[in-house]
């Protein structure tokens, strides 16, 4: 038996629509052309559905469907990887060769499932070093072993010698020798 197309039954809908319009037991609830209005939706509606191919969903196609992340950053393969459902970012890093080593794991939560479309970013170590050639007092104050007054002395070397050309050369200034240059020198920049 085949199935309706919705369309032979078009015009016995509407005039049905059309007459209905007119029976009291549908002029109860709504009357005149608001009725009309609320027949031709459902109408509509019907000759949708009829017309629409209704299949079920077949699950497998769905998880068949391919789950996928970028990362980007401080790794050494950045790019799209496929994941799983139960991926995460540590997962992901490893499928990228690993991080790089100037990579900064510290602020990720390693343990955080990936989603399908995420952008992953490996944040690198970033670049704490004090410039001698443009470094404020305070600045200065943060280098190890280095207060107030040799922060002062730093800057009045650095303008009586139109700057430093070297980072060694800060044991010039009175009071900063050997070892406190030791303590100092990997917070350094020119």
């Amino acid at each position: 038996m085949g199935r309706s197309t919705g369309i032979e039954i078009f015009p016995v809908l509407f005039y049905f629509l059309l007459k209905v319009g007119h029976l009291p037991l549908y002029r109860l609830y709504i009357s005149g052309d608001r009725m009309k209005k609320v027949i031709l939706i459902l109408l509509v509606l019907l000759t949708i559905g009829l017309n629409y191919n209704w299949q079920p969903i077949q699950m497998d196609d769905y998880a068949a469907a391919q789950l996928m992340a970028e990362i980007k950053g401080a790794v050494v393969q950045p790019g799209s990887y496929e994941i799983t459902e139960k991926t995460t970012i540590s997962d992901l890093i490893e499928l990228a060769g690993g991080p790089l080593e100037e990579a900064d794991l510290s602020s990720l939560n390693l343990n955080k499932q990936v989603l399908h479309q995420s952008v992953i970013v490996i944040p690198v170590y970033k670049d704490d070093k004090i410039s001698l050639n443009s470094a404020s007092l305070e600045e200065l104050m943060r280098l190890k072993g280095i207060g107030e007054n040799k922060a002062r002395l730093i800057l009045e070397y650095r303008e009586a010698h139109q700057g430093f050309k070297t980072i060694e050369e800060i044991m010039n200034v009175k009071g900063i020798g050997e070892k406190t240059f030791e303590k100092m020198k990997d917070q350094l920049a020119l």
